[in-house]
């Protein structure tokens, strides 16, 4: 195993509905709303302990489960793909890995979205170990960033200073520059 997951940091159920409205606030065009309170709270267990006797034991499974999770269970009433993308980065950044997806993470969402079943947990697995590196040591300003608007607090530790605050992350992954034409 790649990973030591004794020190795994987690995002919490009311992260993911902080990350999910600041999705919703910076897209005029999706519908805010929770449909599946439980599917979150599933999604975040499911991840951390497991169910049925099978847990997520990588940090890419843990990372898939939660992309997982959160697409095909459709927690949100609208932005469920984007909020399983930024969620997955988050909890890739929180364990100092950085995900470098490029459009194929469209196909994937899409796919888990609609049609679960057709898709390979074993490739995606594989396709998250391939776009992850380790993170670079000045992206902890911007780790901390992200803490501090899912927390909702408008300071950051006095050593974070530098931040730009008003840089805004993508929130789809078809604006992202990671994607490709």
């Amino acid at each position: 195993m790649d990973e030591d997951l004794e020190s795994t940091s987690y995002l919490s159920a009311e992260d993911i509905r902080d990350i999910h409205e600041l999705i919703v606030e910076s897209n005029a065009e999706t519908t805010a709303g929770v449909a599946s309170p439980g599917d979150i709270e599933y999604t975040v267990e499911h991840i951390q302990e497991g169910h049925f006797g099978q847990v997520p034991e990588s940090l890419h499974e843990k990372a898939f489960q939660l992309l997982r999770l959160i697409a095909a269970n459709h927690p949100f009433v609208d932005g469920n793909k984007r909020t399983a993308l930024m969620s997955t980065r988050i909890f890739y950044a929180l364990n100092g890995r950085r995900f470098d997806y490029d459009r194929e993470v469209k196909e994937i969402l899409k796919a888990l979205a609609t049609d679960e079943d057709s898709v390979d947990e074993d490739d995606v697995i594989e396709y998250l170990r391939e776009h992850t590196e380790p993170l670079a040591p000045e992206y902890g300003a911007t780790i901390n960033l992200w803490l501090a608007r899912i927390e909702g607090t408008d300071q950051l530790p006095a050593d974070h200073g530098t931040v730009n605050r008003e840089s805004h992350e993508p929130n789809d992954y078809d604006d992202d520059p990671h994607s490709e034409e």
